[in-house]
């Protein structure tokens, strides 16, 4: 049965207005006759006896959640002329984040971060654990007052299946765009840490307005494909987050509970650590570094090529330290072109190799070991002759 504007669902919900559709069903805005709200209707597929009694268990389990960052059905009903369920929800105006892709700022995206996080920790903590399966921007949802909201939560993967026969669709749990590696395994049993993955590619849409690893998910990477990049205009921590979500191995990625609490410390204004990292090195701010003066010995030599240029400083020359006989070296800057060490009034594509000499000091230089010599060959003859 095809539905239309207007079809009164279950004698009480009139459908006002088509939103979309997926592979299990479709999406209206419809308003309550009995309250004269305005509110969201999602239609699934009609299916058999034994598959109402199935769904009617599962979202039993969900009506029982209460999470902030999660959007909670308030009814689940059947309608009697095609057996089809329905789930009626809050009608969110702002629709789904989908609509932010590469128009977001960094600000919310941190917001994103911490609220999906969130909500994924308190899934990931029931007993036994709720995996989403198929996290992406199309099933986080806006509320008025800005906060993210995760929907289509609470279907397990033997509900899934009986969705897809009676769908007759051959699409596995999720769409292939956010599925992690390990998803590509004949082995693969849901695991947290794939809601993770999903959350990592949602975060890279939103910034870049585009899939990455060219919409193929974790098989590209699996076949050793490069982890991609944000953007410049964002900030190193939120591209290391970003990339730890996508990290090849599961057990490598951050828990939901970490990523919560991390983008909420840096919503505040800190600096958190990474706790999933392991001892590995976080990203740094660019910072302006100050110049380092080396010491250099020998002959100057003329730079390999423009990645190795240095440029003459006004420092005056270094004196040996006392009681040293090593030669003297003379001072130089040597600054890498394109650093923030480069002075701006010099330009390093005509950075010149510049050696300050001291006058006469390669003459005493060289005086300085032949006479040394001779006053030793000298003292033991003495030495000798008087013992």
């Amino acid at each position: 049965m095809k539905y239309s504007k207007g079809y009164l669902l279950d004698n009480r919900y009139q459908l006002e207005r088509f939103i979309g559709s997926g592979t299990f069903g479709e999406v209206w805005v419809a308003k309550d006759t009995a309250t004269d709200l305005e509110i969201a209707i999602k239609v699934y597929v009609s299916m058999d006896e034994k598959g109402l009694e199935e769904f009617k268990k599962e979202f039993q389990i969900s009506f029982e959640l209460n999470h902030t960052n999660l959007l909670h059905a308030n009814y689940l009903g059947v309608n009697p002329e095609d057996k089809r369920p329905f789930l009626v929800m809050p009608f969110c105006p702002d629709g789904s984040v989908s609509n932010s892709g590469g128009n977001i700022s960094e600000r919310d995206l941190w917001r994103f971060i911490r609220d999906v996080a969130a909500g994924l920790a308190y899934l990931h903590a029931q007993n036994p654990p709720i995996i989403h399966q198929d996290i992406k921007p199309d099933n986080i949802l806006i509320l008025k007052n800005g906060d993210f909201v995760i929907t289509d939560f609470g279907i397990s993967k033997q509900l899934r299946s009986t969705l897809r026969k009676s769908a007759n669709s051959l699409n596995s749990a999720g769409a292939i765009s956010y599925m992690g590696p390990e998803r590509f395994s004949k082995q693969y049993h849901a695991v947290k840490a794939s809601d993770i993955w999903s959350l990592g590619v949602s975060i890279f849409e939103l910034a870049t307005g585009e899939l990455p690893f060219c919409g193929m998910g974790g098989s590209l990477l699996k076949q050793g494909a490069d982890m991609p990049e944000l953007p410049t205009e964002f900030t190193p921590t939120l591209n290391m987050v970003c990339q730890d979500c996508m990290t090849k191995e599961p057990w490598n990625r951050p828990t939901a509970a970490q990523l919560a609490d991390f983008a909420d410390k840096v919503l505040a204004g800190g600096e958190p650590k990474a706790a999933w990292r392991k001892g590995k090195e976080e990203p740094k701010a660019a910072v302006e570094e100050p110049q380092v003066v080396a010491l250099v010995e020998s002959k100057p030599q003329p730079a390999a090529n423009n990645m190795n240029k240095t440029v003459q400083m006004s420092t005056p020359a270094v004196e040996p330290e006392p009681k040293k006989k090593s030669k003297a070296t003379p001072a130089t800057a040597t600054v890498a072109q394109g650093s923030a060490g480069v002075s701006p009034d010099v330009d390093p594509g005509e950075a010149k190799f510049v050696t300050p000499q001291q006058p006469g000091a390669e003459l005493l230089g060289a005086w300085v070991w032949p006479v040394a010599i001779l006053a030793g060959l000298l003292a033991g003859f003495l030495l000798h002759n008087l013992l």
